[in-house]
């Protein structure tokens, strides 16, 4: 299922310039393996990404984060520089799962893109495909719903990467019987 909303930039992107970035691939090597096999160069498949628990600019927890209505939240910052795609995919969660201790909870995964996106960047949630977007958008999916990210523009791409699982609707209460009268 697509989710998707904007929130109000209330950011300093240079301060998600200066992170520690690290390489990092996809887990699932059958399907890099699967891309591969027809041609695409695993090399490209490939992002960098910003971990917790690094420590993260405050405006993260204090302010995006709650934006969104889930728990057993985990943050990771995105970064895929010209070139750099991960093909359409699902995702596994083994470390988040593991971490939470979760089994077949509803796993939801949100990116809200840090900057205004330029021709070339494109995001695939499902059966939708991005190509424009404002600084404050995001895109979400549920367990492993298929997506796909690709830099195909001369410039870098941010997103924060949230994941959580979400909050059950509340139900209201009486606390003395109505008026039924």
């Amino acid at each position: 299922m697509i989710h998707k909303g904007h929130i109000k930039p209330s950011w300093d992107i240079e301060e998600f310039k200066t992170l520690d970035y690290k390489f990092d691939t996809h887990k699932d090597n059958d399907l890099l393996n699967k891309f591969a096999s027809v041609g695409h160069s695993k090399m490209y498949m490939t992002l960098y990404n910003y971990f917790q628990p690094n420590p993260f600019p405050p405006v993260v927890f204090d302010y995006i984060v709650p934006q969104f209505e889930i728990t057993n939240v985990s943050v990771a910052i995105n970064l895929f520089t010209p070139g750099q795609y991960l093909p359409l995919h699902g995702d596994l969660y083994g470390k988040y799962k593991t971490f939470h201790g979760l089994k077949n909870q509803n796993i939801r995964r949100f990116v809200v893109m840090l900057e205004d996106s330029v021709p070339g960047q494109i995001s695939q949630v499902c059966h939708e495909t991005y190509g424009y977007w404002r600084a404050g958008d995001w895109f979400g999916w549920d367990n492993d719903d298929p997506h796909a990210v690709y830099n195909f523009s001369t410039v870098w791409r941010y997103g924060i990467q949230i994941t959580g699982v979400p909050k059950e609707p509340q139900m209201k209460l009486f606390t003395e019987y109505p008026n039924l009268g």
